[in-house]
């Protein structure tokens, strides 16, 4: 079973009915949690997939650091290897964590989590569950509630005189 993160985008629905609804629905991002395989064999084209450009400027200018880094000789050259495939690894682990922060510094909200075999079964589970709240929160809502009228008479909220219980026990 694969379990996504779901972003919505933020802007709040404006009341048009089920049009706006439907295409919101078609902005809400899906972000798998896990590995992402393709980050892992080719970084530089998930990143450009994804329009992750801070995100490419910070891989390009660490990956193309190491070198200068660690030397020219052999054995630096080894070590730039080992760490540059040490940070590949890395950066497959946490290339969703990153496609999801840069959604949050994009403007999206995260709207919840959806789990299913595959995307598809995913993407259905949240919908049945996000499109009806979505026609729920576009139903007028009063801008400032009525307040209700005060009463003249004070209720009191204790009982009188020997009807008093402390506990479980009424007092003897």
């Amino acid at each position: 079973m694969t379990v996504y993160s779901v972003y919505e985008p933020s802007s709040p629905p404006s009341g048009e009915g089920d049009a706006e609804a439907l295409v919101r629905a078609d902005r809400v991002a899906f972000v798998k949690e896990g590995i992402a395989w393709l980050a892992l064999f080719a970084p530089i084209l998930w990143l450009i997939y994804h329009r992750m450009w801070l995100e490419l400027l910070a891989f390009l200018v660490l990956f193309l650091s190491l070198p200068m880094l660690f030397g020219s000789d052999p054995s630096g050259k080894e070590i730039a290897g080992w760490a540059t495939l040490g940070l590949t690894i890395l950066f497959a682990f946490e290339a969703n964590d990153l496609r999801a922060w840069a959604l949050r510094r994009r403007g999206f909200n995260f709207a919840g989590t959806a789990s299913g075999r595959d995307r598809v079964e995913a993407e259905t589970r949240f919908f049945s569950r996000w499109l009806p709240e979505q026609a729920l929160s576009q139903t007028a809502i009063p801008a400032v509630m009525p307040v209700p009228p005060k009463s003249a008479a004070i209720v009191p909220t204790r009982p009188f005189g020997g009807d008093e219980v402390i506990g479980s026990f009424p007092r003897s």
